[in-house]
């Protein structure tokens, strides 16, 4: 994970809140309305290609079904640490995957604190997401123009009605935050969907520009700070070159389930 050295002094900074606060603020006033009607006129091949394509990938990689795999994952991972207690076990499993029992408990912790690392920033990221959400009120697009609700309604309690900032986009940017942590080669890939599920939300008439750009800004930072607080240290404590391979560990799950 040395790639992320030094990269996110600027996101995870007082100043770039400032800056993010001020442009969601001059978004808000003067160019969410113009933006949306402006997407109203556009080709209805852009509304399929959102709700069909963008919408469909959306719902697969929600929060919820990662969140359970990421879960399931934790609770194998917590496991294995029983496995490395049976020497009989042990030893079986490590001859069909070829390791050493250093390199399995490195690997254990490693990929422990990872799981856990991502289970925390979706939560208490969409945690943080609906508490904005609450506190500042901002309507969806369907009910300002269709039911004549105020722009902004603080600490309204009617939870569907509330849009700032995107929970779709949150989520999105936190998964993808999270991917390029862990996972530096399609970092891209994974940045271009979320930005798609992002744009998706202005189409669907559920969201206002500026809804996005809140949502993305609190869906990256977050994990960051909590990377960076709460488990950087330990995983400088670990010996990265006796990690095994994820395909490698997934093997090693499959064996502990039928042993």
């Amino acid at each position: 994970m040395d790639h992320i050295e030094n990269r996110f002094t600027i996101l995870k900074s007082f100043n770039f809140f400032i800056i993010i606060t001020l442009l969601t603020i001059v978004v808000f006033n003067f160019f969410d309305i113009l933006i949306f009607k402006f997407s109203r006129e556009l080709s209805g091949v852009f509304f399929w290609f959102f709700k069909n394509v963008v919408n469909f990938l959306a719902n697969i990689f929600n929060p919820l079904n990662v969140g359970i795999c990421l879960i399931l994952f934790l609770i194998l991972t917590i496991s294995l640490c029983n496995i490395i207690k049976e020497p009989n076990k042990k030893k079986l499993i490590l001859d069909k995957i070829k390791c050493s029992e250093s390199e399995l408990k490195e690997s254990v912790l490693f990929y422990k604190l990872i799981v856990s690392h991502s289970i925390l920033s979706i939560i208490a990221t969409g945690a943080i997401c609906h508490i904005f959400k609450y506190i500042l009120g901002v309507s969806r697009p369907k009910y300002y123009f269709l039911y004549g609700y105020e722009r902004i309604d603080n600490f309204n309690l009617e939870h569907k009605v509330n849009a700032l900032p995107s929970g779709h986009t949150q989520a999105s940017f936190t998964l993808a935050i999270l991917f390029y942590i862990y996972c530096n080669r399609y970092a891209l890939i994974a940045f271009f969907v979320a930005s798609m599920i992002a744009l998706s939300r202005i189409f669907m008439s559920m969201h206002f520009p500026s809804d996005l750009i809140f949502g993305a800004y609190l869906g990256s930072v977050f994990p960051i700070i909590l990377y960076y607080y709460m488990y950087k240290k330990k995983f400088l404590k670990i010996d990265m070159k006796k990690i095994i391979k994820f395909k490698t560990y997934c093997r090693f799950i499959c064996y502990k389930i039928y042993v």
